[in-house]
């Protein structure tokens, strides 16, 4: 009955309900795979605990605390992260993606790959989410990559 009055609110567009709250994905949703984060427009996290696949551009996420019971009115588990930190820089220059390969970023740390996709784009924005004092995801140009990492060198 909650989850279905927390749809019905969802829909009417309210953006505060006593049921728990509201938050929206910063950008694309591509679907939930067990850990992946998306960021928050409210600079918090959310960290997906199961699986289902679909598409929305910055859907609505209804949470009973940190517990996330619907995405863009879809039965979807996750779960609310409060301490995290997102940072942006872009990759210097053209890239046509990874090939087991390093990229200096603009703000002088480095993309390390450790797998192999192609795609081109001139100077894509890499955005880094820290978990934790960890990096739990990279986005180039706002998709999720596995097999990436950021590095900075420490020069003595």
């Amino acid at each position: 009955m909650r989850r279905a009055f927390a749809a019905v609110i969802l829909m009417l567009g309210f953006s505060s309900v006593a049921v728990g709250e509201i938050y929206t994905i910063e950008d694309e949703f591509d679907g939930c795979e067990h850990g992946k984060i998306y960021p928050l427009t409210n600079g918090k996290f959310m960290r997906c605990d199961g699986y289902n696949y679909f598409y929305k551009y910055r859907p609505k996420v209804i949470a009973d605390g940190k517990k996330v019971i619907a995405i863009d009115e879809r039965d979807v588990r996750g779960t609310i992260l409060d301490a995290g930190v997102k940072f942006s820089t872009q990759i210097d220059g053209d890239w046509e993606g990874c090939d087991f390969d390093v990229h200096r970023l603009t703000n002088g740390m480095y993309l390390v790959c450790s797998t192999y996709f192609y795609e081109y784009a001139f100077m894509p924005s890499v955005d880094v989410i820290i978990i934790d004092g960890q990096v739990e995801a990279v986005l180039i140009n706002g998709e999720s990559k596995d097999g990436v990492s950021v590095v900075s060198l420490n020069r003595h």
